[in-house]
């Protein structure tokens, strides 16, 4: 089952969230590159909030955000029982591993998250809105995959915010 389409709708504009497109509206995801900060190592607290860490009284610093979307197979059906992962930079613009020691830091943000889809293909997160740093546009990092098959890796950037050019990943086989 390759995967085809993610729908996030909590950064899409207005417009666009209400509506689900259909089979025949669905375009493929594009993947982005990994980058330098997927974790090497994953953290203890790894559910979908990434705004409380276990063990901790205090919540993320930054804006609250609700991220929910939907994953698809080429064919339009929903996919169940996919890992969907999440990782993104803190307020400050750090990541929380892959050596990304510089401060300040929110050690009240988990950083990295795992949900899985239900049997509509749904998932949900809550974290923060993303933020630039380092010259990047706010962005947040997505893992999805369906036991051993392909995994697609796209970044989602808040409405209006430009993504940066990135080169084209290599053409994937299914």
């Amino acid at each position: 089952r390759a995967l085809c389409a993610l729908v996030a709708a909590a950064l899409l504009p207005v417009g666009r969230a209400g509506s689900q497109p259909t089979a025949t509206t669905r375009s493929p995801t594009p993947s982005q590159p990994e980058g330098p900060f997927y974790p090497k190592t994953f953290p203890a607290d790894r559910d979908a909030d990434l705004t409380q860490v276990l063990g901790r009284a205090a919540k993320a610093q930054g804006t609250p955000l609700y991220l929910s979307g939907q994953v698809f197979a080429r064919d339009g059906k929903p996919l169940g029982n996919v890992t969907v992962e999440l990782w993104q930079c803190d307020v400050h613009g750090r990541y929380h591993h892959a050596g990304d020691d510089g401060v300040p830091r929110d050690d009240n943000f988990q950083g990295y998250g795992v949900a899985t889809t239900e049997v509509d293909g749904r998932y949900a997160f809550k974290t923060i809105r993303p933020v630039p740093y380092g010259g990047r546009p706010p962005h947040m990092h997505l893992r999805v995959g369906a036991g051993r098959g392909p995994v697609l890796t796209p970044h989602i950037y808040p409405a209006g915010a430009p993504p940066p050019h990135l080169p084209s990943p290599p053409a994937r086989t299914a």
